[in-house]
């Protein structure tokens, strides 16, 4: 039976982020992963200044800005008018603001990165082909056992395992994600394949009624990030479903501008995610147990800042572990009570801006209304909540 200080249940961007705050503090981890390798699905990923800040803290910000593509502007479009209502500066305007940059990734790259840094400490071990299938937390000690057998304890575990995270059930209970109803599908291509006048350096948004699309630079090799979103009109049942729905997202986007249809022709068809999240909750850990990321607050895409907020709580963490001397219950009890708020603001407003996006008739006009009469001190002003990060 091997034995850590604690062990990371699930080894995506958070939980190496964990691993890497834990050593910070001198805090020995083993990561355990169920995946035969450490690897991230999907394409694209947007951290803003606030995620910056953590890297800045970890000390590995200059290895994860080369692999950064740093975009020129935040822009959002009308997918049926063309009109532009935002356009919000990410250069040296955001730096005096907020000290830190804006950078998209592709989130492989992302991963490789953060995991490098992680095989560079002797605190941090890490365990792939090992997923978790039993927990039992006792007095002094907490138990994992895999599905191929293995055996771990420790005196603490950090789920870091997602949506479907099995540590949460020990936690929370079991209870199904609410599904959004939001279908996405992503495309990842060279960007030389991409016509220049369809791809500046920019994160757009082109957003329309039950749809949008996004799309940006990313990956120090040259590829180029398309995600479409629609609003489905059919009962989805089986929650795992990944087949696509060429057909119903042809017609999500119908009446769309030209060039939203001509990205969408680059847009795997074959495969969809569904978008879920979860209810706030203010309590995810016991004893020995706690949460971090998507475990404990799974949110929507439309704050960018699901990543974000799992990085900012594996700092918060290790910091709250060293201030009350490794009192796991105390130190727990304290980490949550300092993030459910801020992470409940990102998953609720997450509901809302998806709800935003995909507004139709007189409701899609009064957004972009109101947006294009935002001066760009309030709009810095709108991101100041997110962007400004976390005191520590």
């Amino acid at each position: 039976m091997a034995k850590s200080t604690i062990l990371i249940v699930g080894g995506g961007i958070g939980g190496m982020a964990t691993a890497l705050a834990l050593a910070k503090k001198k805090i020995a981890s083993t990561v355990l992963e169920q995946a035969p390798k450490f690897r991230e699905t999907g394409a694209g990923i947007q951290l803003c200044p606030n995620v910056f800040k953590m890297f800045d803290y970890l000390g590995i910000t200059e290895s994860i800005k080369k692999i950064a593509v740093f975009p020129e502007n935040l822009i959002y479009l009308d997918g049926i008018t063309g009109q532009k209502f935002l356009n919000i500066s990410l250069g040296q305007e955001l730096l005096l603001r907020f000290l830190h940059p804006y950078g998209v990734f592709h989130r492989e790259e992302l991963l490789h990165a953060l995991i490098a840094e992680c095989q560079k400490s002797p605190l941090i071990t890490l365990i792939s082909d090992a997923k978790a299938t039993k927990i039992q937390e006792e007095q002094k000690i907490v138990h994992v056992e895999t599905e191929k057998g293995a055996s771990y304890s420790a005196e603490a575990v950090i789920g870091c395992d997602g949506l479907w995270s099995i540590v949460r059930q020990h936690i929370v209970g079991k209870e199904g994600p609410c599904f959004s109803g939001h279908i996405a599908h992503r495309g990842v291509v060279a960007i030389n394949s991409v016509p220049e006048r369809l791809r500046p350096n920019s994160v757009v948004h082109w957003v329309r009624d039950g749809s949008h699309l996004v799309h940006y630079p990313i990956s120090s090799q040259g590829l180029f990030n398309i995600i479409a979103i629609y609003q489905t009109q059919k009962v989805h049942e089986d929650l795992e479903d990944i087949a696509g729905d060429p057909q119903e997202l042809n017609a999500r986007f119908r009446g769309s501008q030209p060039e939203i249809l001509e990205l969408l022709s680059r847009i795997d068809t074959s495969r969809k995610w569904q978008l879920f999240d979860r209810d706030p909750v203010s309590n995810w850990s016991t004893k020995r147990l706690t949460l971090v990321g998507d475990s404990a607050h799974p949110t929507l895409p439309y704050l960018t800042q699901g990543a974000g907020m799992a990085i900012e709580d594996a700092v918060v963490l290790a910091e709250k572990l060293v201030h009350y001397k490794m009192d796991y219950q105390v130190a727990f009890r304290a980490y949550q009570e300092e993030r459910y708020l801020r992470t409940a603001y990102v998953q609720l407003f997450s509901r809302m801006y998806g709800k935003s996006h995909h507004s139709s008739g007189v409701a899609r006009e009064l957004r972009d209304h109101l947006i294009a009469s935002r001066t760009a001190d309030e709009n810095y002003k709108w991101l100041s909540t997110m962007y400004r990060g976390i005191e520590l």
